[in-house]
């Protein structure tokens, strides 16, 4: 078997290269969408819902982080009841599309952006101030409307963000707390 000639060999990584612009960066989400009725809401940004096929799932909402409800003997944050009760009003029982982009870092949970009609319901509870933007790993979608409704947020004091100086991000309670996940 023969070595391709130079030309060849650099027709071929023009080829390759080709191919690789082609494709989206790693980085870039393609979310898949379906229909899923909100079945219940365990707190301020994690939900059970169920497909038609009646396929369960557990929902994390991407890119944000609400205050913690109570965990066993642990208490919760203030606005962590609030924030669950807020989600609650909005999709409970509801059927949302969900956009699904994989399973977060301890394989428990779907990764997901819930919409309510045109309604990005992940940005809402940002933009109500009950959640913050989520900074345990990089933004992947939605980021600079996000962190708009977090700053815009944080500065009228609205929800969670009325507390100034007493507030507490949820990453900083779950380790003070000794409370896994996020």
């Amino acid at each position: 078997m023969s070595c391709p000639s130079m030309p060849a060999r650099h027709t071929l990584i023009a080829f390759l290269a080709y191919i690789l612009l082609l494709l989206p960066p790693a980085h870039a989400a393609t979310p898949r969408t379906l229909p899923a009725k909100v079945e219940r809401v365990s707190d301020g940004d994690t939900i059970i819902a169920h497909t038609s096929n009646q396929t369960k799932l557990r929902l994390r909402l991407l890119g944000i982080d609400a205050p913690e409800v109570s965990h066993g003997k642990k208490p919760g944050q203030p606005y962590g009841e609030e924030a669950r009760d807020y989600l609650n009003h909005l999709i409970g029982g509801k059927t949302v599309q969900v956009e699904t982009y994989g399973p977060d870092r301890w394989k428990k949970r779907i990764l997901a952006v819930i919409f309510d009609e045109q309604i990005n319901v992940n940005l809402l509870m940002v933009a109500m101030g009950y959640a913050e933007v989520y900074r345990g790993a990089p933004c992947r979608v939605y980021c600079r409307e996000l962190k708009d409704a977090e700053a815009k947020a944080r500065r009228e004091r609205v929800g969670m963000w009325a507390q100034a100086a007493n507030y507490e991000a949820p990453a900083a309670f779950r380790k003070r707390m000794r409370i896994r996940g996020d």
